[in-house]
């Protein structure tokens, strides 16, 4: 494999654990996403910012986690890095991209 699989909005990340249990969701649409495209899918970049997740704290009552990209590849849209497989989403619960697109595009 070329690099690491970049993230799109039809990305899931890995669900979090700890203060606010949450299940993997796909990112979807969020606000701060650029019009930049790969394979004609739009691509996320670090400071996008995607509908919170819904999950449980350890106690069962209802949370929310908020996802927030913080990408680290070296390649850059308008000076954010974009996002990639294994990115912080929300660093408290562990939330990362677990699985990128299926987009043919990666990145190092």
């Amino acid at each position: 494999m070329p690099g690491i699989p970049i993230a799109t909005i039809t990305s899931i990340d890995s669900g979090g654990t700890g203060t606010c249990n949450t299940p993997p969701l796909v990112l979807g649409k969020g606000s701060g996403v650029v019009n930049v495209y790969a394979g004609k899918i739009p691509v996320v970049k670090s400071g996008d910012t995607f509908k919170p997740a819904p999950g449980t704290t350890p106690k069962g009552d209802p949370c929310t986690s908020p996802r927030v990209l913080k990408g680290k590849s070296k390649c850059l849209v308008g000076k954010l890095p974009v996002g990639k497989q294994g990115d912080t989403l929300y660093e408290p619960t562990g939330i990362t991209i677990a699985k990128a697109s299926k987009a043919s595009v990666y990145v190092v």
